[in-house]
């Protein structure tokens, strides 16, 4: 893996990520323009990162199928549905990771 890919996945993935959205955030929802713009760019970015590992011949994060376009309300409940697998849990990740570990979930690859 190239050292850009790294980077942009190291940051992807970092617990200590500069600019997440919490949980409760986004649940609280009272600024929703900011929290929807967050979310797609949320998406762009992972999405970004898919076309990145393709384009080097990695194993993508996720694999839409065919003709699948998520729109804004679709990201949305997705991540309302992974919100409840953490919500008795002490430590809730951010909606960054919850968003991909979801799309890896419903979109898995079939890579090992």
């Amino acid at each position: 893996m190239n050292k850009i890919n790294m980077i942009l996945l190291g940051a992807l993935l970092s617990l200590n990520a500069w600019a997440d959205l919490s949980i409760a955030d986004f649940e609280k929802n009272s600024k929703p323009q900011s929290v929807n713009a967050y979310i797609l760019g949320l998406s762009s970015g992972l999405n970004a990162a898919n076309t990145a590992l393709a384009a080097n011949n990695q194993p993508p994060l996720y694999c839409f199928p065919p003709y699948l376009n998520l729109t804004l309300h679709n990201i949305r409940e997705i991540i309302s549905a992974g919100t409840k697998e953490y919500s008795d849990g002490l430590v809730k990740p951010s909606v960054d990771e919850i968003l991909l570990k979801k799309l890896s979930t419903l979109y898995p690859c079939g890579y090992d």
